[in-house]
């Protein structure tokens, strides 16, 4: 890493680093870690870009107290019941009630493979 710079700093979701790394293993051969990082993200992808874009919105509009880095969360693991969205909130200051928990469930059963 000596001699790069990081030029921008986002959180996205699995399958976008799939998509990435994907379209750089077409062009290049891929690193060590990058390979590794591939293989990872074809494991552990659930859902396909445009689900995520779309399930994202809906979150956002349905849920507006989650921030960005909780709806990558949500759509990297999808959750299934209720108990999986209080492992993933288990560290965070917010506290879903009921219907926020409801309106993610019901968003993500639409969504998932």
């Amino acid at each position: 890493m000596i001699g790069k710079e990081i030029i921008s700093e986002d959180i996205i979701p699995i399958a976008k680093v799939k998509e990435i790394l994907s379209s750089r293993a077409e062009k290049i051969e891929l690193g060590y870690e990058q390979g590794i990082s591939l293989d990872y993200t074809n494991k552990f992808s659930k859902m396909e870009i445009d689900d995520i874009e779309k399930a994202s919105e809906e979150l956002t509009k349905n849920v507006p107290r989650l921030k960005k880095e909780n709806i990558v969360k949500i759509v990297d693991i999808v959750p299934e019941d209720k108990k999986d969205l209080e492992v993933l909130f288990s560290k965070e200051r917010l506290i879903l009630d009921e219907e926020e928990i409801n309106a993610i469930l019901e968003i993500m059963a639409k969504y998932k493979k």
